[in-house]
Formats: C-alpha cells, sequence, structure tokens
C-alpha cells in the first residue's frame, strides 16, 4: 500500500502551558511539524527544543520565528495568512492545521483513516469536529492536500482548496478537543469589522453575529443574526451555519421575547424555514412548538413538539447540534408545561402545583390573612 504523508502546521505565541500536549498528541500523526512563532515572549520556544531534543526529531520539526510578520499596521493578527505560510513551508504531500490549545483523541485511528482513504483517493480531504466543551462541536475540515490547501479568514479562518471540486470529502469522527477558556473577544470583534470592511461574506456576518452574542449584547447579535438569514445572497453558503443562524434568532427571541426588538413572529419565521431545510431534525419542530406556547395554543404546541418522534438524530457529528433538544430534555419539559397549562388553564409556578385547586382553610394574625391546605399537613 502506497504510504502517503502528512504535515501538522501549528501557528503559536506565548502557548508555553499546552505547547508540549498538542505535540505529545501528535507524535504519531504527524510525518512532519512544522510550528510559526509570531511572537513569543514567554518560554514556548524552549519548549519545542526540549519536546524536539526529547523525541529525536530535529529532521522532522521545523520552529520558524517570524515575529510581528503577520500584524497589521495596527499591530492586529492574519491567522489565515500565517497558518498558509506554514503550509508553505511544509513538505509533506498532506497538511493538517492545528492550533496549540488543541488536543488530538485517538491519532492512530486518524493516521490510520488518513492512510486507508488516501491509497484508494489521493484527491481526498479530511473534515474532524472540533470540541470546544463536553457537549459543543462542530465539523471543520482539517487534512488536504499541500499543493491546493490554504487558510481564508484573518479570523474564525478555514481551510480552503484550490481545487475543491475533484476532492472527495472525509468525515473522520475523532473530536479535536479545544477547551480553551479565555478567548480575546474585543479584540476578535475587531478582527471581523476588519474583515467585513473589506469582503462582506456570510462566514463573517456568523460570526460577528456569534461575538456579540458571546460579549452579552443579544440586540447586536439579533441583527447580525437576521442579516446572516435574510440576505439572499447569503444563503446558500455553509448551510449549517446558515441552519444555527435560524435557530439562534429563535433562541435570542425566546429569551429577551419582551424587549422592543424582539419579535415574536420571528419564532414561527425561522422554525417554519428549519423544518423546510431539514425536515429530519428535531429543532424546528421544537421552536414552533414554542411559538405556540407563546401564544398559549398549548394543544397546537404539544402536536409539534410531539414530531420529535419521526425525527432522526444526524448520522455525522452536525455543526451545534442543540445537546437539551437532541437528548430530549427540552422537549419532555415543554410538553409537560403544555400539559399543566391545559389542566389548569393556566401555567403555575411549580411551588404552586401541589395545592392548587385543595380545600383551603384560613385564619388570621393580627390583620394577616394566612391559608393552609385542608389535605396538606
Amino acid at each position: 500500500m502506497a504510504r502517503h504523508t502528512l504535515t501538522c502546521c501549528l501557528v503559536v505565541k506565548n502557548e508555553e502551558k499546552s505547547i508540549i500536549s498538542c505535540l505529545d498528541h501528535i507524535d504519531i500523526l504527524a510525518d512532519e511539524i512544522v510550528i510559526v512563532d509570531t511572537g513569543s515572549t514567554d518560554r514556548t520556544c524552549d519548549a519545542i527544543n526540549w519536546w524536539i531534543k526529547k523525541k529525536h526529531a530535529e529532521k522532522n520539526v521545523k520552529l520558524l520565528r517570524v515575529g510581528d510578520r503577520f500584524h497589521d499596521k495596527d499591530g492586529d493578527f492574519d491567522f489565515g495568512k500565517a497558518k498558509t505560510f506554514a503550509f508553505k513551508n511544509a513538505t509533506r504531500e498532506y497538511v493538517m492545521w492545528l492550533d496549540a490549545s488543541d488536543i488530538v483523541f485517538d491519532q492512530k485511528r486518524i493516521k490510520r483513516t488518513f492512510l486507508e482513504e488516501t491509497f484508494k483517493n489521493t484527491n481526498t480531504y479530511f473534515v474532524l469536529p472540533t470540541a470546544l466543551s463536553k457537549t459543543f462541536s462542530f465539523n471543520r475540515a482539517r487534512i488536504g492536500p499541500r499543493s491546493t490547501a490554504s487558510m481564508t479568514g484573518r479570523i474564525h479562518e478555514y481551510m480552503t482548496f484550490t481545487n475543491a471540486k475533484e476532492l472527495k470529502r472525509v468525515i473522520i469522527p475523532v473530536p479535536i478537543k479545544n477547551f480553551k477558556k479565555a478567548r480575546d473577544l474585543d479584540r476578535n470583534l475587531r478582527l471581523l469589522l476588519k474583515e467585513w470592511d473589506k469582503e462582506k461574506t456570510s462566514r463573517t456576518c456568523f460570526y460577528l453575529a456569534s461575538t456579540y452574542r458571546d460579549m452579552m449584547n443579544p440586540e447586536k447579535a439579533l441583527e447580525w443574526f437576521r442579516k446572516r438569514v435574510y440576505d439572499f445572497t447569503f444563503r446558500e453558503d455553509f448551510k449549517e451555519e446558515y441552519f444555527k443562524a435560524l435557530e439562534s434568532i429563535a433562541e435570542i427571541t425566546l429569551e429577551h421575547i419582551h424587549t422592543k426588538f424582539a419579535r415574536v413572529m420571528d419564532i414561527y419565521d425561522v422554525a417554519q424555514e428549519m423544518i423546510e431545510k431539514e425536515p429530519d431534525r428535531y429543532e424546528g419542530y421544537f421552536y414552533m412548538g414554542k411559538y405556540y406556547m407563546e401564544q398559549e395554543k398549548w394543544e397546537s404546541a404539544i402536536e409539534e413538539l410531539r414530531k420529535y418522534k419521526k425525527c432522526k438524530k444526524p448520522k455525522d457529528i452536525k455543526l451545534w447540534v442543540n445537546g437539551p433538544i437532541y437528548n430530549g430534555k427540552a422537549i419532555l419539559r415543554a410538553i409537560e408545561q403544555c400539559k399543566t397549562a391545559l389542566k389548569y388553564k393556566e401555567v403555575l409556578k411549580p411551588e404552586e402545583i401541589l395545592d392548587y385547586n385543595k380545600p383551603k382553610s384560613s385564619h388570621k394574625v393580627g390583620n394577616q390573612q394566612y391559608f393552609q391546605s385542608d389535605t396538606i399537613k
């Protein structure tokens, strides 16, 4: 079997706490490692050189120090250009991009799948899930032919290929863990706005919306999610992001239903669109049910919510799958709320349900009237 080779590429800066763990999790997967250091002021480079000596990998690991080469006049960094530079300095047939905070699970399985699939078809690229938490993951292109690969975008960059239409897409369901806690949202927003000024794309629009949401600015988040959904030039781009933008509109609207910027009909509109786009997925029926709940049409809500029984879970790991919906908890909780409303003709607080409509006796203490259920001691 012809054995094809892989270069793992990293762009790092001040990653002394995470870089060794990252390298330890690709030492079997990688035939070559290219590391581009963009001006570390801590012991990142010392740690990398220590690891190289420990593994006797002087011939297989390149450490390239480029300083501020990929910073603009404002000092802002271009992640896409830096990672493309790493690709250009690789020498193996395929390249894989990683962040220093990435941990590759089961690198042996990834390596085996890579070798098997490239043996069958050299025109192949590979998608792996990135797990940002225990319940939140999404697919990203990670491995592809070096000769046609590049990274697009100043931030939230993604892998692209000049011959993309000729390539076969293979999903490897082995997650890459990145539980990095601190994310510089102000910097991300600044870079995304620069990207938007340079070129107005659906992906930048989506990430602007997501960043505003992370920054606890629901009004701006909703504005950008609406732009992502209702701008017709974006509709066919990155269909999973489009679907998630629909869901995000519903979520934010429900969270802020009594504010001026949230419109209840948005929930109906995006739920209908989700059902049309993905009739086998849960989300559309769930949010249609939530819309009817807001209208206090409890029977209609239950009818929509129960449609989850005919749905199927996505075969592959889908982008931003909503955990509480797919594990059934959110759906069952909503159905129970509807049943309670139908039974008592109004939505009760949990503490009111036990003694609702039961005979009560009362007594006065001073000017206060107290009630006690005759049946609850």
